[in-house]
């Protein structure tokens, strides 16, 4: 009864919502998106028998498919820890009433049995386990395989909801679970590593119909149910105790950002928001990630990396220009929350718009400096450096600084999730992928008509001619918000 409860009124709060139609949409469009996966994944799961059979040493393709579980799993624990959003409601309103937290938090448990990150996988085994399984151990064996692996992707998600709470302690422990991922992978790889022979011998016991396999399963299934109810606890202790307002009085400010007036004290709320808010901090934890990926595909012995120059040119763009990319797709949505307080008072947008645009520029001179050690080393072009630096800082945050002009929609500082839709627009999204591939687009059809060095040099020309006239564009962008702001202010406040 109380999970009815409940549920009418997540459905309700989701119904009444002013972007009741927006959310909707996304909602079908990711649907749609994962029924064309599922369909993929069914596709390969009905060849994946064959494949396994001609690529593998053991008779069965039930037992190669059973030594590379491991590996598949470490795989499916990283996408979930780094792309799934916890299930989350406000739990607040409901602490004053005489119900038990923890039903609360089995309400939210529970859900985990029919997310779709849970199902992805499920597709490819359904097929597969038909008919590897079904002709040799018959079909009851099919289905228990089946249903204990969807069991082990269930509780491969509430580790992965488990590591996320643990995160939000400390942000640093953003990084842990991928060396984690990393070392326990490296350990598969060996001849020698047991763990390829030990997941067959589990595979076997499960389908000899093994009890004590599932005894396993049940266990620890009820382990990480109990643990992701200790820590949402703990959560909400947090939450409860104003833990979030310390850990935002964390940072404090940079005095020398004091010589730029008003536009320093812009730059020191923008690096604010980046420390307060959980869903930039997440975001700003992949920049390290694509550093280590792209000084690996730089340094790599037989990488095409630098052979290629789309993946050169995309990927040194999208990390010198990382943090504006990142940022000024949220131009003014992520000031949503205080937008009126800065437009009744006596500051100048204008300057939020420059403050925004020196921290940027700064923080890609910064990773540009960084980009110079490969440069002396030989594995990167300085000119080519130089051409990207001024194109990602010109034209491509000529680009992304338009959405100054369009954003309407309320951003949640406080809000989890790195891919979490809320507070995304489809203004937001063509901008975004217009200001993060046409650049590149555009370069790569003069590389492709005459060659790389003219493409460098339409890069520097053009991005010289944006960054020299930044004071320009910023002041026409500006005007053209202005133009627009009592609609953008409307929307920042009625989808709050």
């Amino acid at each position: 009864m109380l999970e009815k409860e409940l549920q009418s009124h997540q459905w309700k709060a989701f119904r009444r919502h002013s972007m009741f139609e927006r959310n909707m949409g996304v909602k079908v469009f990711m649907f749609v998106i994962f029924g064309i996966l599922g369909l993929q994944l069914m596709s390969v799961g009905f060849l994946l028998e064959q494949i396994l059979l001609d690529v593998g040493e053991y008779t069965y393709a039930i037992d190669t498919f059973n030594y590379i579980l491991f590996p598949l799993f470490l795989f499916d624990f990283t996408l979930k820890y780094t792309m799934k959003q916890s299930n989350s409601m406000q739990i607040a309103p409901y602490l004053t009433l005489p119900i038990k937290r923890n039903k609360l938090f089995n309400f939210l448990l529970i859900k985990e049995f029919s997310n779709i990150w849970n199902l992805y996988l499920f597709f490819l085994v359904i097929p597969f386990g038909l008919k590897a399984i079904t002709p040799y151990f018959g079909f009851f064996s099919a289905v228990l395989y089946i249903l204990f692996f969807y069991l082990l992707c269930v509780g491969n998600s509430l580790l992965a909801n488990m590591v996320n709470q643990l995160q939000k302690i400390n942000g640093w422990l953003y990084y842990l679970p991928f060396l984690v991922v990393a070392g326990l992978f490296a350990l598969t790889i060996p001849s020698w590593s047991p763990i390829g022979e030990f997941t067959v011998k589990v595979g076997d016991w499960l389908l000899e119909k093994n009890l004590f396999v599932w005894l396993a399963e049940i266990a620890m299934l009820f382990v990480l149910w109990k643990l992701n109810q200790r820590f949402m606890r703990q959560e909400v202790y947090r939450e409860l105790q104003g833990k979030k307002v310390k850990e935002a009085a964390a940072f404090t400010g940079l005095s020398f950002l004091d010589k730029l007036g008003e536009k320093g004290e812009f730059i020191q709320t923008e690096i604010k928001m980046i420390f307060r808010s959980k869903r930039l901090k997440q975001q700003m934890y992949m920049m390290g990630f694509f550093f280590v990926f792209y000084f690996f595909m730089l340094f790599s012995a037989d990488s095409q990396f630098n052979r290629i120059y789309f993946s050169k040119l995309f990927f040194s763009i999208f990390l010198v220009g990382f943090l504006g990319l990142i940022m000024s797709q949220y131009m003014f949505t992520s000031e949503s929350s205080f937008f009126d307080g800065l437009m009744a008072r006596k500051h100048s947008i204008l300057n939020l718009l420059k403050g925004k645009y020196i921290f940027y520029s700064a923080c890609s001179v910064l990773t540009t400096l960084i980009l110079m050690v490969p440069v002396f080393m030989g594995k990167l072009d300085f000119f080519f450096l130089i051409s990207v630096f001024f194109y990602s800082i010109g034209f491509l945050y000529f680009l992304m600084f338009q959405n100054a002009v369009y954003n309407k929609s309320y951003f949640d500082l406080f809000d989890g999730g790195a891919m979490n839709w809320k507070g995304t627009s489809g203004n937001m999204l063509v901008v975004t992928m217009l200001g993060m591939f046409l650049p590149v687009i555009i370069a790569m059809i003069i590389a492709g008509i005459f060659n790389e060095t003219i493409a460098n040099y339409y890069m520097l020309g053009m991005g010289l001619l944006f960054t020299i006239t930044a004071k320009s564009w910023l002041r026409w962008t500006y005007n053209r918000f202005l133009k627009r702001k009592y609609r953008n202010m409307e929307g920042f406040r009625s989808n709050a």
